[in-house]
């Protein structure tokens, strides 16, 4: 049974807490973020509940950032306090998988240089202080550069209609799209302090294996309002391009062949009155070399397709995204490292999400996930060999205004890889978790 109690009277302190440092700036230009100071309108015009964006907030991504008067002043923060807990929080040893279970965690910190440049380049940087795991399970702090992206824009005419091409600079495959079924925006938007928390083992490729280590440069094109394309180019963030680099050193045995790792992006979008809805696909093939298996090269290949469908009235705001990725790996050197079992694998991803916010002040939202693939005993350490994975997350938030935040998250595990932790007695729902926090931006 979870400590409800306590985690009420944790999760009200870590509430007063980002009160507190939001309440504690001097200025209203201070409490606005910049995005919002630029464009004169409120965080809202752009979100229906952050990071998801409204129509016109994907205006104003796609347009570079463009749109209003460039700040002298371009910064904002954001910043997410948390508390968490999980049903059995014991490891296969005995051991606690959560050192600090149930305390209160300063998960992330973060600073954004943002806005415009003039009136055809603009981009966000965004620099984080955050708590990973070390080797002990305690946590290593550690900032370093986060999500970034950089554009150039331009507007044409096509068949007598507005025809947008921007270029896209950008460290992490995804991070430029501007619907929420992709990894980078993907729900949960807030999830556990990373300490020990559970989760499935199987990730694919899109879903951060070369975040913050990776540069691409991208083009696209935006036409009347329905068309989105767009194709990028990734490589490793080193040399010229370190700059985009989280800092952590490099991988040699999980860099990107070249400058040619495309990913590309195709959607259909449209509006009437209150509504919008997106279809799509997207995907990325990565080549990896191992200086340890010398003459291998792995391939990830992940192709998808997704939709997302949003109505936005007074009161009510309605959103639903889905999103399934297949991915192909070619890992024979991998395999000669003795690191899987096959030479090739099969990986499915499928994310849904349904969520109703109320005067945009309460809202509710359902996620569900489920992973599939080959199975793979060595590269999954587990004695099934199955990465499969299905659990559904269940929240509850409470927006004080549109820059804080309180929310209630509760993961329920339904089959997880990694019940194997436990030992045999140990079931998926055992890793059940429950989170409690607060986001606040200035």
């Amino acid at each position: 049974m979870f400590k409800i109690q306590k985690e009420i009277i944790r999760f009200i302190q870590a509430g007063l807490l980002g009160l507190l440092v939001l309440l504690g700036m001097s200025t209203e230009a201070q409490a606005v973020p910049s995005f919002a100071r630029q464009t004169g309108e409120n965080c809202v015009a752009c979100h229906t509940s952050f990071p998801e964006l409204t129509p016109f907030g994907r205006e104003f991504k796609l347009n570079g950032y463009t749109l209003g008067e460039a700040k002298w002043f371009p910064f904002s923060g954001m910043g997410m306090i948390s508390s968490t807990s999980i049903k059995k929080n014991e490891n296969a040893d005995g051991g606690k998988l959560m050192p600090k279970q149930n305390a209160i965690e300063i998960d992330q910190l973060s600073v954004f240089a943002a806005g415009k440049v003039n009136d055809h380049v603009g981009g966000f940087v965004q620099f984080t202080y955050a708590n990973y795991p070390g080797a002990q399970g305690d946590p290593q702090h550690h900032s370093a550069i986060d999500n970034t992206d950089l554009r150039i824009i331009q507007n044409f005419t096509l068949a007598d209609k507005n025809l947008l091409v921007g270029l896209t600079l950008n460290n992490n495959p995804s991070v430029q799209d501007v619907w929420n079924t992709t990894p980078a925006w993907g729900y949960p938007f807030y999830s556990p302090g990373i300490i020990g928390t559970p989760g499935a083992t199987a990730a694919t490729a899109l879903d951060g294996m070369f975040a913050q280590t990776a540069a691409g440069l991208g083009a696209y094109v935006w036409w009347d309002r329905h068309l989105y394309a767009e194709l990028s180019m990734y490589g490793n963030a080193n040399r010229t391009l370190g700059f985009l680099s989280s800092g952590t050193r490099l991988d040699p045995n999980n860099s990107l062949v070249g400058h040619n790792n495309p990913y590309w992006r195709l959607a259909w979008n449209e509006e009437w009155g209150a509504n919008s809805l997106m279809v799509g696909t997207y995907g990325m093939r990565a080549s990896i070399s191992r200086v340890d298996a010398p003459g291998f090269i792995d391939t990830y290949t992940d192709t998808a397709v997704d939709s997302q469908y949003q109505y936005i009235s007074d009161p009510s705001i309605f959103t639903a995204q889905a999103t399934f990725i297949h991915e192909k790996q070619n890992i024979a050197g991998n395999q000669s490292l003795t690191a899987n079992t096959n030479p090739n694998d099969i990986l499915n991803v499928f994310r849904g999400k349904v969520s109703y916010l109320y005067d945009r002040t309460y809202g509710a939202t359902l996620g569900f996930n489920n992973i599939t693939g080959s199975s793979d005993t060595i590269l999954y350490g587990i004695d099934s060999g199955k990465p499969n994975s299905r659990f559904y997350t269940m929240e509850m938030n409470y927006n004080y205004n549109p820059q804080v935040r309180f929310l209630a998250q509760y993961t329920y595990y339904d089959k997880l890889d990694q019940a194997a932790m436990g030992g045999a007695s140990q079931k998926a729902k055992d890793y059940n978790t429950f989170m409690l926090a607060t986001w606040f931006a200035f």
